[in-house]
């Protein structure tokens, strides 16, 4: 990851099989399931299906993924986005875009196309967790006390 103190917050598959969204028109709305950057992104690919495929499994394993949590947010909270080199990545909106900054959260995706099927991994990655916090901060409170007992040149403490 990037050398920081991170781990692993929860983890997402989805396998989708392309052909089934061929009937699937509700997906073709704009703002219902996908923003209408990622239908204009679609439409430019040499197979648009597949790549409505691969977005639709992504998200899939981003919800599957994130902790779960009281807020709701919705499909087009999550866009999946391309660099320069076409790597997928999320750009959030609205309160799910919300809830990962407040929890410091980090969200990766790899996408895989393959004999009519897309796979998606979602990974996502926070801080150290309230319990590891937990026994930090008790490690520090008992070294602190450890360091106040005066150690006995003639042995440990009666």
């Amino acid at each position: 990851m990037d050398g920081s103190r991170r781990e692993l917050i929860g983890l997402g598959h989805d396998l989708q099989l392309i052909s089934e969204l061929e009937v699937a028109s509700s997906l073709r709305e704009p703002d219902v399931f996908f923003t209408r950057g990622e239908l204009r992104h679609f439409e430019s690919k040499v197979s648009p299906l597949e790549s409505m495929a691969g977005a639709f499994a992504a998200k899939e394993a981003l919800f599957k993924a994130i902790p779960a949590a009281d807020e709701t947010w919705f499909w087009t909270d999550a866009e999946l986005v391309h660099d320069h080199h076409g790597a997928p990545r999320f750009q959030t909106h609205g309160a799910l875009a919300g809830h990962l900054a407040r929890h410091r959260l980090r969200v990766s995706v790899s996408l895989s196309h393959s004999g009519g099927f897309v796979s998606a991994v979602v990974m996502v990655v926070g801080g150290t967790s309230s319990l590891t916090r937990f026994f930090d901060t008790t490690n520090r409170a008992v070294r602190r006390v450890f360091r106040r007992i005066p150690a006995d040149p003639a042995g440990a403490p009666q």
